[in-house]
């Protein structure tokens, strides 16, 4: 049996359209009977939560769907640690930037500052949405070993930002177009162990960021060819997308999202579950047999 994930980052950031991404969004899941789980950010760019995102989150909490925790403010994609692909093929001057300015950014990957800010945003979470998160994504993928200890020292025991592909990015210029299905091999293609015992859960690809709709086809073919070949690989399957991507074209997210459901509707015993759930019953921690790599420098 497989369980099937649809995770959308950057709730909370942004004005009236991305809110109405949410809400567009979460109508269209609830709709085909779907959960969906929003990676939300609590302090936007240092600021406090509007009271229309407050409003929306709700809602979407009390219509069935789950949300978690997306960082602090991701005013930057160097929250958590240094920066990561894919972000940094999406964005190639994440690195350089960071680069210079090493000195001011790596203080912040400490213990006790990193779990500050984690703390923060869970507590912003419990009065002002009234959720406990169990599942953490840092913004970017940006992420470093004092984050996983502490996200053990919090309670949260759950991680899900490594890439099994980045193809969702390949129609951005400075990739080349070709959207092709790879694959990466340094990490196991399933939930697994990783530093402090925290379970990383993959993620499988990106198929609606901006621009994508202008090559829906494509897309949903690629969507269809890693549904196939993951399905003999994890029982956890985890799709990404985010709140501009959603909004830059709805006609292609709602096709994808029905394709995708069709597709997985056609393997036996496969379903669609929230983070949150598949958390809650066990199924991560189930799903957890193998060990990470020791492939973070910071």
């Amino acid at each position: 049996m497989t369980s099937y994930v649809w995770s959308v980052d950057d709730a909370g950031t942004g004005g009236g359209a991305m809110v109405e991404s949410l809400r567009r969004a979460t109508a269209f899941f609830s709709s085909r009977g779907l959960g969906s789980t929003w990676f939300t950010v609590p302090k936007g760019g240092g600021k406090p939560m509007t009271g229309e995102w407050k409003d929306a989150l709700i809602a979407a909490r009390e219509a069935g769907h789950d949300l978690q925790l997306h960082g602090l403010t991701h005013a930057d994609c160097y929250e958590f640690g240094p920066p990561a692909w894919p972000a940094t093929s999406i964005l190639p001057t994440l690195q350089s930037d960071f680069d210079e300015r090493r000195e001011e950014l790596m203080p912040r990957y400490t213990v006790d500052n990193l779990r500050d800010r984690i703390e923060e945003g869970m507590e912003i979470f419990a009065l002002d949405l009234g959720v406990e998160p169990s599942v953490f994504r840092a913004p970017c993928g940006a992420i470093s070993k004092a984050m996983f200890t502490a996200l053990r020292d919090v309670g949260i025991g759950y991680h899900t930002c490594m890439y099994i592909s980045g193809s969702g990015y390949a129609h951005l210029p400075q990739n080349g177009e070709e959207i092709a299905q790879e694959w990466v091999d340094d990490i196991p293609h399933r939930p697994f162990r990783w530093y402090e015992d925290v379970i990383e859960v993959p993620i499988l690809n990106e198929y609606t960021w901006r621009g994508s709709g202008a090559r829906s086809d494509e897309f949903i073919e690629l969507a269809r060819r890693d549904l196939d070949r993951i399905s003999g690989q994890s029982p956890v399957v985890v799709l990404l997308m985010h709140t501009h991507g959603i909004a830059d074209d709805y006609e292609h997210t709602f096709r994808l999202v029905d394709t995708v459901t069709e597709h997985v509707g056609r393997q036996p015993g496969a379903s669609f579950a929230t983070m949150g759930e598949l958390a809650a019953s066990g199924a991560l921690a189930a799903a957890a047999n193998v060990d990470g790599p020791d492939i973070l420098a910071v």
